[in-house]
């Protein structure tokens, strides 16, 4: 005999699958990171508006201010968009993880493009030089360089991490 009031029992799986933290911390992260990259740039611009030599600084270095406001507006964007991408991500929407997907790309084509413009510079502004005093700056810009690609190798292992199938299967 059975007791009637014994639930039914099931061929389902009633245990559940854990969400993955991973989308979470990675939004939280970009939230962060995004919030100081906004402030960074609305500082330099308001900076290169509100003093002059903050601008002519960098432009005798030789960068143009077409360059430096431009890199300035797409840092604020870019910023803008990681908030986007990281609200997404802390709700589990796997729009987040597309866009962060098209974010890497971007990031690692706008590394690229600036690395270039800068080295160019760079290379400008040490032809001036003596040769000496050329030798060891372009020396010293060799090292901050590799910074730069820093930055992009970073982003390209998150968007890899994200891109694993169970954290994919986290997210709706």
């Amino acid at each position: 005999m059975s007791n009637p009031y014994t639930p039914p029992r099931s061929n389902v799986d009633n245990q559940l699958q854990e969400r993955s933290l991973i989308p979470k911390v990675i939004g939280i992260i970009s939230l962060v990171l995004a919030g100081l990259g906004i402030l960074g740039a609305l500082a330099s611009i308001t900076m290169s508006f509100a003093m002059p030599e903050f601008m002519q600084a960098q432009t005798k270095m030789g960068f143009s201010k077409n360059y430096i406001l431009g890199s300035n507006l797409v840092s604020l964007l870019t910023s803008s968009w990681a908030i986007f991408i990281g609200i997404k991500l802390i709700k589990y929407l796997d729009i987040g993880r597309r866009h962060f997907n098209y974010y890497a790309i971007f990031a690692v084509c706008m590394s690229i493009f600036a690395f270039i413009y800068t080295r160019n510079t760079i290379q400008n502004m040490f032809s001036e030089m003596k040769p000496e005093m050329a030798k060891a700056a372009e020396d010293l810009s060799s090292i901050s360089s590799a910074a730069v690609f820093i930055a992009p190798v970073i982003i390209i292992i998150v968007a890899l991490i994200l891109n694993q199938q169970q954290v994919k299967d986290s997210l709706s």
